[in-house]
């Protein structure tokens, strides 16, 4: 009896957090399909006259769109460029017999903690010097400089976690480092190397920061496209709700594929 108590007390408390994790998601959605008169109803309503009116016209709208486009391509731009950069890193630095080693791991770190507003200045004025001002590539660039240390300190955990009699197994038949890295390495990573490039996805799909104050029109991401809703005639909250909830949708639907991965990460280790 007791054990079903403890039980039904944690899922209540489990349910309690989901639902408070949840409720700006569902509320957004309930106002995505609300018209006008029911989004500034009085008491409120949670669910009135149901129309995608909201979602017809954001989607109809070429210049969110347009953004939605480059929030595609620069997120997977910045997977692809943390990758190259925080593998042969991460793989190097687990494998580093130095008393330099945990200095190296706190100077990656470091990067990746300090605040991006201290940033936005000295890059502002060498994108605009080297015309990388308003340009996916500038933001690939940004954001690698930020999702690469996380990169690095997830992969070196799987990376520590290879036994290393298998590494050199492969040295023995013949195998040279960059081949064991490709051949036996990064197969045995491959649940950590999903995570992280979830991990650098997200972050990339989501940042706003460097999106508003490196970009104007060209490159301009889906998250800041959002404010030309907010206009000085007034805030079109249905289509910010929609706009919201389009934009939250791939991330959810990737996640959800390929949580078996984020499962394995959890566990610490690399499955055999």
């Amino acid at each position: 009896m007791l054990r079903t108590r403890e039980k039904l007390f944690c899922y209540g408390v489990a349910a309690l957090f989901i639902a408070f994790l949840l409720a700006p998601i569902l509320w957004m959605l309930s106002s995505s399909l609300k018209g006008p008169l029911d989004i500034f109803a009085k008491p409120p309503v949670l669910v009135g006259d149901v129309t995608l009116e909201n979602y017809r016209q954001v989607l109809s709208d070429s210049t969110f769109m347009r953004s939605f486009l480059n929030s595609v391509l620069v997120s997977a731009g910045t997977v692809v460029a943390s990758m190259l950069l925080a593998l042969p890193a991460a793989y190097g630095l687990s494998r580093l017999r130095s008393v330099a080693k945990a200095g190296l791991l706190s100077w990656v770190l470091l990067v990746r903690a300090a605040p991006g507003m201290i940033f936005v200045i000295p890059y502002f004025v060498a994108f605009t010097q080297i015309g990388l001002m308003d340009t996916r590539i500038g933001l690939i660039v940004i954001n690698t400089v930020f999702t690469a240390p996380l990169a690095i300190w997830i992969l070196i955990a799987f990376f520590d976690a290879i036994p290393l009699e298998i590494e050199e197994a492969a040295v023995v038949d013949g195998a040279t480092r960059w081949q064991t890295f490709l051949r036996v390495s990064l197969p045995m990573a491959a649940p950590g190397i999903v995570s992280a490039a979830i991990l650098v996805f997200i972050f990339s799909w989501n940042e706003f920061l460097f999106a508003l104050t490196l970009t104007q029109v060209e490159a301009k991401t889906a998250a800041v496209a959002i404010l030309n809703y907010m206009a000085y005639q007034g805030t079109e909250w249905g289509k910010i709700a929609a706009a919201g909830i389009i934009i939250l949708l791939p991330v959810a639907v990737f996640a959800v594929a390929i949580r078996k991965y984020f499962i394995q990460t959890a566990a610490g280790g690399v499955k055999g």
